[in-house]
């Protein structure tokens, strides 16, 4: 794929200013890169090649914004590197990915892509990166406010008051106490209890 082609795919999901950045690295790095459609369950995904007739694979959710798009392909991407230095001998997020991951990561925080203060937040989170940028609250909360508006979203559970009615998943829970970055919640038709992250998005009911 040329170059224009490549760009006129990528900008709608990307900063603008790092398209060429990341088209530079595919050529270097073959790879079949697919923009998913809206999906809720995953961010993105890297899956490595069953031989060498077929190329590897990295996949994005197409339905993220600009910035969580960007960090989960660079995710991806350190997923690439590692696979190709290591084979599948290293962990999945080990110290060779978290290594990878900054270092494709530093001209980005370099070049102040990120807004403040999503920028202080990312730079604190590249410090020690998780398996994934929702295992961060405080990155969660930072990437959330480029999201677009969404009617059909519901809140954060962490807005809701202590014994709060709330649906998730189809269920009904009632909101009880905090443990570290969950909430011990209680399901009203059987009375189980779950631990539920404070930033599930639920919808309140009253």
């Amino acid at each position: 794929m040329k170059r224009e082609e490549f760009i006129k795919i990528i900008s709608p999901f990307v900063p603008e200013e790092t398209a060429d950045s990341i088209f530079d690295w595919v050529q270097k790095n073959p790879v079949n890169l697919n923009i998913k459609n809206n999906r809720k369950t995953k961010l993105g995904d890297f899956r490595a090649a069953r031989n060498s007739m077929e190329p590897h694979r990295i996949s994005v959710n197409g339905g993220i914004n600009k910035y969580e798009f960007l960090i989960t392909l660079i995710h991806e991407f350190a997923h690439l590197e590692v696979y190709n230095k290591h084979g599948r001998r290293a962990q999945a997020h080990g110290i060779e990915w978290k290594t990878a991951y900054q270092e494709l990561m530093f001209p980005y925080v370099e070049k102040n892509i990120f807004p403040e203060p999503l920028h202080s937040v990312f730079v604190k989170h590249m410090i020690n990166p998780k398996a994934s940028s929702h295992g961060d609250l405080n990155m969660v909360r930072a990437l959330a406010q480029y999201d677009k508006a969404d009617i059909s979203k519901g809140l954060y559970l962490e807005a809701l008051e202590l014994g709060a009615h709330f649906e998730l998943n189809g269920k009904i829970f009632v909101k009880g106490e905090k443990r570290r970055t969950r909430f011990m919640c209680t399901e009203v038709a059987s009375k189980r209890k779950f631990t539920v992250s404070a930033l599930a998005e639920v919808r309140e009911i009253k």
